[in-house]
């Protein structure tokens, strides 16, 4: 009976982890506000732990009471929103949604299945490794004669010649 009382804290919670990111409405308020709503958490939590269907009721919904007033505090100080940008990119066919804030990874994902979403973390991460690797190298020997060059696909083949690029 606990998880039922809970329900409400959940809707809530992935209401304001679209609007504001994952974990980040707390972050967006004054320490005052963030220390009283660690505290209902806690003690929901500890109504959990004890099984008390009653108090779970009861805290359930103080913390959802505590989610609206760090929404409308926010929003009062006009906290930046988490931002749904992303840069789209296809490749073999594939959609790729590069996300600015990862923390906006629901609102992202959220009605597109078909679409995977990865970081501008991952997307560096990833870079990174490309550029420490033998491919990598060959694409700055390119780029290091050819300013201009682009690379539009990473292939399987193998090159065994003279040529240093």
């Amino acid at each position: 009976m606990c998880d039922y009382a809970l329900a409400p804290v959940e809707q809530v919670v992935n209401e304001m982890d679209r609007k504001w990111g994952v974990d980040r409405l707390p972050e967006l308020v004054s320490v005052e506000t963030a220390m009283k709503f660690g505290s209902a958490v806690a003690k929901m939590n500890k109504a959990v732990e004890d099984e008390d269907v009653e108090q779970c009721r009861v805290r359930a919904e103080v913390v959802v009471r505590g989610f609206r007033a760090m929404d409308a505090e926010a929003e009062r100080l006009g906290a930046q929103k988490a931002s749904q940008d992303v840069w789209e990119v296809e490749v073999d066919g594939k959609v790729y949604a590069v996300m600015k804030d990862a923390r906006a990874w629901q609102a992202v994902k959220e009605g597109r299945d078909d679409v995977e979403v990865i970081t501008l973390r991952e997307v560096a991460l990833a870079y990174k490794f490309f550029k420490d690797s033998k491919a990598g190298e060959f694409e700055q020997a390119v780029k290091n004669e050819f300013a201009s060059a682009e690379m539009i696909t990473l292939g399987g083949k193998v090159f065994d010649d003279s040529i240093p690029f």
